[in-house]
């Protein structure tokens, strides 16, 4: 009876342990494949304008097919700037409000293709169209 007890104890759990591991890596694998295969509705080239406060100019937005951004800024008053950041979800096209290295926000969905954008105490609007 005992034998029988420590058979259960030492083989089914290791391999009930066994078993939960190799679902949760075909979970993972199934994931990452999912992810691979995304596109982003999103993707391509959208060029358009940005202006308010003291300061106005092109913005050039590079979606990838997952949904990141290369955000490229040309003012007005001879500042170029690029940075990165993404789209926020995968439904709606709403921009993920990270700031750029000078602190220019954009706000907005490129489902409207428009916004508003911050910097320090400046704000604005901007439009964008997919070219």
């Amino acid at each position: 009876m005992i034998k029988n007890q420590y058979f259960k104890l030492f083989i089914l759990t290791p391999l009930f342990l066994l078993s939960s591991c190799i679902s949760e890596i075909s979970d993972n694998i199934e994931r990452n494949k999912a992810e691979e295969n995304y596109v982003s509705p999103y993707m391509g080239k959208w060029v358009g304008t940005f202006s308010g406060d003291h300061i106005s100019g092109t913005l050039i937005l590079n979606v990838s097919k997952s949904g990141s951004m290369e955000v490229i800024r040309v003012a007005n008053n001879n500042v170029d700037e690029t940075y990165y950041t993404s789209l926020q979800g995968a439904g709606n096209g709403a921009l993920n409000p990270a700031p750029s290295p000078k602190g220019f926000i954009l706000y907005g969905s490129l489902h409207t293709g428009s916004g508003t954008w911050k910097l320090q105490s400046w704000s604005g609007s901007w439009s964008v169209k997919r070219q």
